[in-house]
């Protein structure tokens, strides 16, 4: 896999004319690292598609490049999805691949909506909202509303062969951004396994970029505020979708009252003629009493006042007729032209019918149960912290996490943190102290501030750490990375008591592996575990081993600096993996890191490969070492 960065490695072009040449994606190429450099050898495309690099094939530490994608979309008439293969160099021997998509329809400029033997006559659908408690929660995607908000969008992909979604996202910072991109993708994936049980495919669902919006006016306990709609059919502002069939054809043959069109805009009394009122007659005999519906369309440019004149007249006109044929008045008889369309041939088009004769549209049901609601697992806190330092009471993710603490207090739930302080390693000072020492120091700020606002007590977990090399390593400054306080609420965890402890995760591997490979089918196994056990308790530990043989690796790097810089890299794939699966990492913990140089000196005698099974990643569940 590479370790180029790019924040949504799948392009959707959307709508594509034919004719209308060639159309681009632009891909933002990111470096994370701080001293290696990527070096771009070769970019590979499917057919129809071509990619350019606008800079150098090489992405320094730490910058960006762009990679712009063009199609020509000129006789490729429907859905495409086009991939491009990237294959990079880091450093100066691990090569990766990148993998790139772009996908589109391409429709003909004179492109005509698939026909049917019904119309859509009134189709808005409503949005869907929610306001994510962390940037992992997806509690609410489980709520009823997706369920109808999906139902209304088949009626797009009945119609119009698939629908498009849009999602727009309020945050207070654009900071917050990066953070949400996980969670937007797990939407998206939400929806298109939604469609797909439903009997449609992923090519019938497409999504617009999200657009994000920056906002004081979401509520202090979210992250952020999610909007869902339909790209092409939006109630903007209303609560339930609006949706209207007309019959089928051979039903309108036999009961519609009225069905009349022409170009020009016909007077009333025209219309008038094409109504069957003798049919109306006979039913106003049989049933005593007639709700009769109507429905006009005009050519697109007509005003929403013209529509709502020639509705008015129309039921006027008609009920008058009826008055005087039959002596029924509006108690007996109403008429309502109450859905105006637009003419897909900007004709003018007058239909009427019976509502009693209008057969329901039979869909397929899904059985909608009872919302259950599952708290999400609640934000957590995490700063850089050394002695002397004080918690930063006004940073956003502070508040943000202090504000979640005291509404779960006021719901009458236990308040429980679970504070890990983090201090590097010292062979001189004994540093595991000054590891308790902070976080004792955290706890009595905490409880102080908590009691002056609730007048109520929090029950705290301590856990001292140590992170950071422990053989000779020659240190130019302290790393923040290994220096921190996490607080971890222990509140709304699922406490599975039937959870069986996972077997550690260990991997073999040769002289230029750089860290555990996350999409390996063993790691995932183990992920799955990770996550559950964050779900039931709250929080994980692991413990991990970087064990390396005494072969000479790099003239400039003992071998126990190699070991450690895996062992780091593989804690980072780690984390970055279960964010993307939507679990907090600070609620993984690692107590324990270890580096081991192991094996026979090597003289030249062994083979290489005798060597390999002191190559290792072992990560380590802290359970499975209390249960053994």
């Amino acid at each position: 896999m590479s370790q180029i960065r790019v924040a949504k490695p799948l392009k959707d072009l959307g709508d594509i004319f034919e004719h209308s040449g060639l159309v681009k994606a632009k891909f933002d190429l990111q470096n994370p690292y701080r001293t290696d450099t990527i070096r771009i050898l070769n970019i590979e495309t499917s057919c129809g598609c071509t990619a350019v690099l606008t800079n150098d094939t090489i992405i320094p530490p730490q910058s960006t490049i762009e990679l712009e994608v063009s199609y020509d979309p000129s006789g490729r008439l429907g859905l495409f999805v086009k991939s491009i293969e990237i294959t990079t160099l880091t450093g100066n021997d691990e090569r990766n691949k990148l993998y790139l998509k772009i996908m589109g329809n391409v429709v003909a400029e004179n492109f005509n909506v698939q026909k049917v033997d019904q119309e859509l006559i009134n189709y808005k659908v409503a949005p869907i909202y929610f306001y994510p408690v962390t940037a992992f929660d997806t509690s609410y995607l489980d709520f009823n509303f997706i369920q109808d908000f999906v139902n209304d969008l088949t009626y797009e992909v009945d119609f119009y062969q698939f629908a498009t979604v849009g999602v727009e996202v309020m945050v207070r910072s654009h900071r917050q951004i990066e953070r949400l991109e996980n969670l937007i993708l797990y939407v998206e994936d939400k929806l298109k396994r939604e469609f797909k049980r439903r009997g449609f495919s992923e090519k019938h669902i497409f999504f617009e970029e999200p657009i994000f919006i920056q906002s004081n006016s979401i509520p202090p306990w979210a992250q952020a505020s999610f909007r869902v709609h339909s790209a092409n059919f939006d109630l903007s502002n209303g609560a339930l979708s609006e949706i209207e069939i007309a019959s089928n054809e051979k039903e309108r043959e036999t009961k519609m009252l009225l069905d009349y069109q022409r170009f020009a805009l016909p007077e009333v009394e025209e219309v008038l003629k094409e109504v069957n009122f003798e049919q109306i007659e006979g039913k106003l005999f049989l049933d005593g009493e007639l709700s009769l519906k109507g429905m006009i369309l005009t050519p697109w440019k007509k005003s929403e006042k013209l529509k709502q004149k020639l509705a008015k007249d129309l039921e006027k006109s008609i009920a008058k007729e009826i008055k005087t044929s039959t002596g029924a008045g509006k108690k007996v008889v109403s008429v309502s032209f109450d859905s105006l369309g637009v003419h897909p041939e900007d004709k003018y088009r007058f239909v009427l019918w019976d509502e009693k004769d209008v057969e329901k549209d039979e869909r397929l049901k899904f059985e909608i149960k009872e919302d259950k609601i599952t708290p999400p697992l609640l934000p957590t806190y995490a700063q850089t912290f050394y002695k002397g330092d004080k918690i930063d009471y006004n940073s956003e993710d502070f508040i943000h996490f202090w504000d979640n603490l005291i509404r779960n207090q006021k719901l009458g739930n236990t308040i429980k943190i679970l504070i890990e302080s983090s201090v590097e390693f010292d062979a001189v000072a004994n540093n595991i102290v000054l590891s308790k020492s902070n976080a004792e120091l955290v706890k009595r700020e905490l409880q102080e501030k908590f009691f002056r606002e609730t007048g109520d007590s929090i029950e705290y977990v301590i856990k001292p750490n140590l992170r950071g090399p422990r053989h000779a390593v020659q240190r130019k400054k302290f790393n923040d990375n290994n220096n921190y306080i996490a607080l971890i609420p222990l509140v709304n965890q699922s406490l599975n008591p039937e959870l069986k402890t996972a077997k550690p995760y260990m991997v073999n591997f040769d002289f230029y592996f750089t860290g555990i490979d996350v999409g390996a089918w063993g790691f995932q196994r183990f992920a799955n575990y990770i996550a559950q056990s964050v779900l039931s308790d709250g929080y994980i530990e692991l413990r991990i081993e970087s064990s390396i043989s005494k072969i000479p690796v790099e003239k400039k790097k003992s071998n126990e600096d190699l070991a450690y810089q895996r062992l780091s890299e593989s804690i980072i794939r780690l984390k970055n993996e279960m964010s993307r699966r939507l679990i907090d990492p600070n609620r993984i913990i690692f107590v324990d890191e270890r580096v081991i140089k192991q094996g026979p000196e090597y003289d030249g005698s062994l083979p290489i490969l005798a060597y390999k099974k002191f190559h290792y990643i072992r990560i380590i569940p802290e359970k499975s070492l209390k249960t053994n």
